[in-house]
């Protein structure tokens, strides 16, 4: 039996590829930005896996639809199930479908603010174009003048993005492209397009098989990094 484990952010997009397909994996989706608290990413996908074997037996691959997200992965492991990663080290790596230049690496260097369809449905429409709910809540708690100081602080910190770099599926509703263009008129800082490919993620649904993009870990391994920043099994140790 194959299930998918992924982060919230994939949603539309694999439910715009379940509309052509119903070939799929059971999917079990995760709150999106556990990448910011790395022990809190860990812990999750760890539980959602020991969940999954606990409900389905040893006959299991659990496809995972993360990368290595700033080795917060290291030390995921299973039981008794084959666990299968792609061999990316974020999510825009899956999302572009194919691996990091050193052009997209840029994002880990924070010269680009990311953004998808995803990840406008999960935090980036509430972050920057629901400001009155934002400052609602601020005001409510800290009152008026330091509301307005938070919000304005909040705006600045997005200035040190050289652009908001949106990643476009050809298949996908442009309704979100217009969404991303807003995001970016509001944090003012240009907006860029990227051609983004479904492929990975089809892949990913469909196992992973093309052991050159995916790595299949035994019961008992982890993934991690070598020198050269690859994607590789190691023995998990407690």
């Amino acid at each position: 039996m194959l299930s998918l484990l992924c982060c919230e952010i994939f949603r539309p997009e694999i439910e715009l590829i379940s509309r052509e397909t119903t070939e799929l994996p059971e999917i079990h989706y995760l709150e999106p930005a556990l990448h910011n608290i790395p022990d809190k990413l860990r812990s999750s996908v760890q539980n959602a896996i020991d969940a999954l074997e606990k409900k389905h037996g040893d006959k299991l691959t659990i496809a995972v639809g993360y990368g290595l997200c700033g080795r917060g992965l290291c030390g995921v492991h299973a039981a008794h199930a084959t666990l299968v990663f792609p061999r990316v080290h974020d999510c825009i790596s899956l999302l572009l479908g194919k691996a990091h230049t050193k052009e997209h690496a840029l994002s880990r260097e924070g010269a680009i603010y990311w953004s998808s369809p995803g990840m406008l449905e999960s935090f980036q429409k509430e972050l920057h174009l629901e400001y009155h709910k934002r400052f609602a809540l601020f005001e409510e708690k800290f009152g008026m003048a330091k509301a307005i100081r938070l919000m304005n602080a909040e705006k600045a910190l997005f200035k040190n993005y050289t652009c908001l770099g949106y990643i476009a599926w050809p298949e996908m509703d442009l309704r979100y492209t217009e969404t991303a263009k807003q995001v970016a008129e509001d944090i003012a800082i240009p907006y860029m397009e990227y051609q983004g490919s479904s492929t990975f993620v089809r892949e990913l649904l469909a196992g992973g098989q093309d052991k050159r993009k995916f790595i299949h870990l035994h019961p008992g391994q982890t993934i991690d990094m070598d020198m050269d920043g690859g994607i590789i099994a190691v023995p998990y140790r407690t």
